[in-house]
């Protein structure tokens, strides 16, 4: 993952709690809050400039500090790729705007807030990594495929379940149920110093389909990351996209380089070696990343719960549910 940023610059009111959401903002405020985004993302400093409070403009820098602040976020962030959900309230005689969004670099949720006073001058602004879920329509959603664990062998569950405290990907649409497998012995993902890959424990086990279907979308090439290095530019890598029918289709992650055997327009049937685990794209050591989406382009998708089927879960067998974090999980028979 790569590093967060956490900017803030409160010119203009004091730090009372936001209040609940007013029903109903006018569309002139979402549009003003839209085009404020918009020209921050866009790096339009100097037409911000012109829209600010003198007391923000001291506290951010100018047109300069706003310029630098831009570059930051594409540095670290990527570019905006996906507007998830925005709204607009009232808090302590500002109209706040808050944006959720998905960005190319990081694999979280990014929100955005800006807040403008009585005039329409912008008068705050806060940059940060999203430690929300993101809205899903489908919470109360049941997968229609029988799905089998995605893999051979126990893997331990690094970030899953519905909550950001248990799922670090609840804040991003696509990723919203989605889960990152490792394996654990003692404290340690890892035997030594954790500077090579083939010191991780998961590192080259295989990775199969959870169900019968079609292979939609393949990515191939990338290399493995050093740990502790990512691609930002391709964030699930190497990577492998299954249509099971009824609109559910799995996506399966940073796989290994050199190990897909599948390709475009196969069939496959559940268990089928699809790759091994590897540490390609936006990954910091070996895992495999899964998500259920009700699309192929995970760019546009929504998330769906995934239920797994005949598996245990700290040996307890399970006949259907959803993983949970920290979760030993060995698939079953």
């Amino acid at each position: 993952m790569r590093a967060l940023l956490l900017v803030a610059f409160l010119a203009a009111g004091g730090e009372e709690e936001p209040k609940d959401p007013a029903p109903g903002p006018s569309d002139a405020q979402l549009t003003a809050g839209r085009r404020f985004a918009s020209q921050f993302l866009a790096d339009e400093a100097e037409a911000l400039k012109k829209q600010s409070t003198p007391a923000f403009l001291q506290q951010v820098g100018g047109a300069a500090g706003l310029d630098a602040l831009s570059r930051k976020v594409r540095g670290d962030f990527g570019t905006e790729t996906r507007l998830m959900h925005d709204q607009v309230h009232e808090r302590a005689g500002l109209t706040v705007y808050t944006r959720l969004s998905a960005f190319s670099y990081f694999a979280r949720g990014v929100e955005l807030e800006l807040a403008w006073d009585a005039s329409g001058r912008l008068a705050q602004l806060t940059v940060q990594q999203s430690e929300r879920e993101a809205p899903s329509p489908y919470a109360d959603y049941v997968t229609r495929t029988k799905l089998r664990l995605p893999f051979e062998g126990p893997l331990h569950v690094l970030w899953g379940g519905r909550t950001w405290e248990d799922n670090h990907h609840a804040s991003v649409a696509d990723q919203r149920y989605a889960l990152d497998l490792v394996l654990w012995k003692g404290p340690n993902t890892f035997a030594g110093d954790g500077k090579e890959l083939a010191q991780y424990f998961c590192f080259g086990r295989p990775v199969v389909s959870p169900a019968d279907g079609t292979v939609v979308v393949l990515k191939a090439g990338y290399g493995d990351n050093v740990p502790g290095q990512v691609n930002p530019l391709e964030i699930f890598g190497n990577h492998v996209v299954i249509d099971h029918g009824s609109n559910e289709f799995s996506l399966l992650a940073h796989l290994k380089a050199g190990s897909i055997a599948v390709k475009v327009g196969q069939k496959v049937r559940a268990g089928e070696k699809i790759g091994l685990i590897g540490n390609s794209g936006a990954s910091t050591e070996p895992h495999l990343h899964y998500q259920l989406m009700d699309g192929l382009d995970w760019k546009v998708a929504h998330g769906l719960p995934p239920r797994f089927v005949r598996y245990l879960a700290d040996g307890k067998a399970i006949e259907s549910g959803e993983p949970r974090r920290l979760q030993l999980l060995t698939p079953g028979s």
